[in-house]
């Protein structure tokens, strides 16, 4: 029987971009292993599947995991796809034997130990490149091997003893290979040449801007003639809206400057963020890949009072002006938009956190895990 490779994906579609392109590089450039994707949503499917269609000559193998029976039929909370501890016992079956198995959830290697599947080695793609101290869990000890986007998540992980440098390899951001094309869409939402603002806030009540802001944000472009506002939060507010109250009930704010979107590809594929001039966020790493594919204006919402100046947790900040009042909104995008050395920064800090060159990322995280696992 042929050996294979396993990536996982029974999170959000959020999660697919980050490795699904490395996936279809490691079918290419050998044929030692066999390499299945692990799918636990038709969404996820139909995603994957779309990724496939960018490499014909890819081998892939994409798995539909059956729907657990609670998720099917009684999916009182709305969520979007099923809890990754009903799914795994559907997963066991093609991990049990896998030489290694890929995730981009910080649990995936201490959940299939639980489970006794202990034979593949656990490999750890980062699904956000940030500065929080989500980003640096001990829970990666767990993991045999783990693919960096650049020095600064290296050098923070061997300084707080999280894992040893031989079992990290910096390989770039392979989300940045998907293949956006936003002109058609730019145009399609918004008729007009205004500049375009990205609100992202995390899904994270105890962190992020949404509970505090969202409606008047909402409120404050709805009246400007000087904007446009993508209205994009994090996927995972809509998965979650049940157990943290959130109220997504705002259509009623779409209009010719407001595009609302709680979970569609383009919130999560980049491209959004290639359509924007004007990146609004809390504490979403997605800054980072914003700054990646072009430095540009960035505003910080702190709608919690965070002392943050001396926090490497909240190193990002320093990359645009910070909002402590909803009043300052207005003043804050002006200052964004006006204030260069805040993009000298930016161009200044990207290189440490994504190692970019002219090779693919997803090549490069190919040929580390084919030279990691032999």
């Amino acid at each position: 029987m042929k050996k294979k490779i396993v990536f996982l994906y029974v999170h959000g579609i959020h999660q697919l971009y980050h490795s699904a392109m490395v996936a279809m590089e490691l079918s290419r450039i050998q044929d030692e292993y066999k390499i299945q994707l692990l799918s636990c949503h038709p969404k996820h499917t139909m995603i994957l599947n779309n990724i496939k269609s960018f490499y014909p000559d890819s081998a892939c193998e994409i798995i539909s995991l059956p729907l657990p029976f609670r998720f099917k039929y009684l999916n009182f909370k709305m969520k979007s796809y099923p809890s990754p501890y009903s799914t795994i016992k559907f997963t066991k079956k093609y991990l049990l034997n896998a030489e290694a198995i890929v995730a981009t959830s910080h649990a995936t290697a201490r959940t299939c130990k639980k489970k006794n599947i202990t034979k593949p080695k656990f490999i750890y793609q980062y699904h956000g490149c940030g500065d929080r101290k989500y980003g640096f869990d001990p829970k990666f000890k767990d993991f045999d091997f783990m693919l960096l986007p650049g020095k600064y998540h290296q050098k923070r992980l061997l300084e707080e003893n999280i894992i040893g440098k031989e079992k990290t390899h910096i390989i770039g951001w392979p989300k940045l290979d998907y293949p956006v094309v936003i002109d058609k869409l730019k145009k399609e939402l918004f008729n007009n040449e205004k500049p375009i603002v990205l609100y992202t806030p995390h899904w994270k009540p105890n962190l992020g801007s949404y509970n505090a802001w969202a409606k008047d944000i909402l409120e404050h472009f709805s009246k400007s003639k000087q904007y446009n506002l993508i209205f994009a939060p994090h996927i995972q507010i809509k998965h979650w809206r049940a157990k943290y109250k959130y109220n997504i009930d705002y259509d009623h704010y779409k209009s010719n400057n407001i595009h609302i979107d709680f979970g569609s590809e383009y919130s999560v594929n980049g491209t959004y963020q290639k359509i924007a001039d004007i990146y609004m966020g809390d504490v979403s790493s997605m800054v980072y890949e914003w700054i990646a594919f072009k430095s540009r204006p960035c505003i910080f919402l702190n709608a919690h009072g965070v002392n943050w100046k001396n926090d490497v947790n909240y190193r990002f900040w320093n990359y645009g002006p910070v909002v402590t009042k909803i009043e300052e909104l207005e003043n804050k995008i002006n200052e964004a938009e006006n204030n260069s050395s805040y993009l000298k920064l930016q161009e200044e800090r990207i290189k440490e956190y994504m190692d970019l060159t002219e090779k693919s990322s997803s090549v490069r995280a190919a040929k580390a895990i084919i030279e990691f696992i032999k």
